[in-house]
């Protein structure tokens, strides 16, 4: 659509945040048998995959806001899923998967497996690729001046 003609029912931003409620719903809806939700099963999987993990990496391995993920993270910490571990620096506090947690991403994986295979399923694979690239690069553009994981960032 020419940019002229911009319309806020066009919204790049709307789209894209009604495909991923769309996609999440699904993921969702395979996990609910363990009480979890898919943002949950993403940040114990990339703690597990991370090892000890201080909240602000984690953070920039999302690309999310430290207080939004702090808020997610509470029902993990809080159900013994993600426990706090000393890091070599004494003033700093990393996050690990707790004993609550491992079990619990043994029970969800084959759910998440489940989940994906529906997902991709759906949308085909010529669907699910062109998705991937585009959210990739859309990731990789959109990251804001000074980021040092910017392309063409010294």
């Amino acid at each position: 659509m020419p940019a002229s003609r911009l319309v806020p029912t066009d919204c790049t931003c709307l789209r894209a945040r009604s495909a991923a409620r769309r996609i999440s719903q699904v993921y969702d809806r395979h996990l609910a048998s363990v009480d979890l939700r898919i943002t949950q099963f993403s940040l114990l999987s990339h703690v597990a995959a991370a090892g000890p993990i201080a909240v602000g990496r984690l953070a920039e391995l999302l690309n999310a806001d430290r207080t939004t993920l702090s808020r997610a993270l509470g029902p993990l910490l809080a159900g013994g899923a993600l426990v706090e571990v000393a890091a070599g620096d004494r003033r700093r506090r990393e996050l690990a998967v707790g004993t609550e947690g491992r079990a619990l991403l043994r029970r969800a994986r084959p759910l998440w497996e489940a989940a994906e295979r529906e997902v991709r399923a759906t949308l085909g694979p010529a669907l699910t690729c062109d998705l991937h690239a585009a959210l990739e690069g859309a990731v990789e553009r959109l990251r804001p001046p000074g980021d040092p994981q910017s392309a063409g960032s010294a």
